[in-house]
């Protein structure tokens, strides 16, 4: 199982990656980004960030 989907995550974090999804996130806060980034959950791209498909998973499977 990837690392992304049972990796602790603060609910500050998980609000964040929900934002995120939804595109309603302003900014993320740096470390928020930073653990979201490590687990595979966002990506940079070109656009700035988006979330994965691991993501998305992770954001089903923790409602």
């Amino acid at each position: 199982m990837p690392k992304g989907l049972i990796a602790p995550l603060t609910q500050a974090a998980l609000t964040s990656l929900r934002a995120l999804a939804e595109g309603t996130a302003p900014s993320m806060p740096q470390e928020h980004r930073a653990r979201l980034l490590h687990l595979a959950l966002i990506e940079t791209g070109p656009e700035g960030d988006a979330i994965t498909a691991l993501g998305r998973e992770r954001l089903i499977s923790d409602r």
